[in-house]
């Protein structure tokens, strides 16, 4: 099958496809690092499978490049600022809507990601070709929770969210129940739902080997309150009134030295032995998690949650919280993970011991989970349930 994808990626993820030095140059310098993993390991799971995929994405520059089964065409990025945090979104997607005139016509169907610029401009051709939205957060909940700041750049994106929603040729894709249920409530639009797929690189086949430290790990790609960081780190505290030598690795951009809200953390006294570890490359993240006793997530809400996939099937214990969106659904509701109330730290704290006094039922909980997630969620199964839906699609 012949399928365009447009979203935000990181396309250095496809250095390998690309033999050039010129391309590899193109490709590292205008990559987004660590954009749309889902994405990414949902683009890597066609071209493995043999299908040809054409990307149409931002970056910092504009550019052309093509390989054998892969084609990558973009548009520069809207950078003035501070206009980039208002009507950025529509400026890209204007762009975007130029960048695909022209170059729909050999392909079978268009998939955009998200609800905001890409699939706006995806919805022009909805007539020409089938174009297909996977729905991968729900702006609604990210406008409330968001600071006053934030929320003026989020009254931007939420319309253009509602604008996407208005469209009758769009066909819409969840990627949990979670999702599905919002769509059906706010818009009555009932939609197949389509999980997030683990790449197959990161499956382990040898045991976990567990470490003498105590070492709890989080990833987050934003530190905003729904991500709920601060409560992660008020049950680390009380958690270490018994673990005196635990530490917590906190993994992603918004954890580095000189951001305010980690110097105000400092003078808090919360991160006591938490290493801030910043930024790592998505196919690193794998050294940090096989170093992990457990991996937490304490986001408040999630329609997904790739990094609880990738920590199990390294056959690492995870937690989620109870309420958390997706997240419960991610773990198979307690099958494939342990469950809290994020929003109180005491419960973290207590599940936290939990997790690492009680070695022999940790362990069926992982292996029971390993099995679940590999089988369920592996990318050839969601690669085909996409080119199902897609022929269905295609009139």
């Amino acid at each position: 099958m012949r399928i365009g994808i447009i979203s935000m990626v990181d396309i250095s993820t496809f250095l390998p496809f690309f033999e050039e030095k010129e391309d590899k140059i193109l490709l590292e310098s205008n990559c987004y690092p660590n954009a749309a993993p889902a994405v990414n390991t949902l683009i890597l799971s066609f071209l493995k499978a043999g299908h040809f995929v054409r990307i149409f994405t931002i970056a910092n520059n504009s550019f052309k490049i093509q390989s054998q089964n892969l084609e990558i065409h973009t548009v520069t990025a809207y950078q003035k600022y501070p206009w980039k945090y208002l009507w950025g979104v529509y400026k890209n997607a204007y762009s975007l809507k130029v960048l695909l005139k022209d170059r729909l016509d050999d392909l079978d169907v268009l998939h955009a990601h998200w609800t905001y610029d890409f699939a706006y401009a995806a919805s022009y051709y909805s007539k020409q070709i089938p174009v297909i939205c996977t729905v991968r957060d729900w702006a609604s909940y990210i406008w409330k929770i968001e600071s006053a700041k934030n929320k003026i750049t989020w009254c931007f994106k939420y319309i253009i969210n509602e604008m996407v929603f208005q469209q009758e040729d769009i066909h819409f894709v969840a990627n949990s129940p979670y999702t599905a249920q919002l769509i059906e409530k706010k818009y009555h639009k009932t939609v197949p739902i389509i999980p997030n797929s683990i790449k197959s690189s990161f499956i382990r086949t040898d045991s976990h080997l567990q470490s003498n430290k105590l070492n709890i790990l989080c990833i987050s790609s934003s530190n905003d309150k729904r991500k709920n960081i601060k409560n992660l780190l008020k049950a680390f505290g009380l958690f270490r009134q018994k673990f005196p030598n635990a530490i917590l690795q906190l993994v992603g951009a918004p954890f580095i030295e000189g951001e305010p809200i980690i110097e105000k953390w400092k003078r808090q006294n919360l991160l006591q032995q938490v290493i801030l570890v910043g930024s790592v490359k998505h196919d690193k993240l794998i050294e940090y998690i096989d170093q992990a006793t457990l991996f937490i997530t304490p986001s408040l809400e999630e329609t997904f949650g790739n990094t609880l996939l990738e920590s199990i099937v390294r056959k690492v214990p995870v937690i989620g919280g109870i309420n958390s969106g997706a997240v419960p659904y991610v773990l198979q509701y307690g099958e494939a993970g342990f469950l809290c109330d994020v929003s109180n730290p005491n419960s973290i704290c207590s599940t936290l011991e939990y997790v690492c006094t009680n070695p022999q039922e940790v362990n069926k909980v992982v292996q029971r989970a390993y099995q679940i997630i590999t089988t369920k969620y592996n990318d050839s199964t969601i690669c085909d349930q996409y080119i199902s839906l897609y022929t269905k699609s295609i009139k």
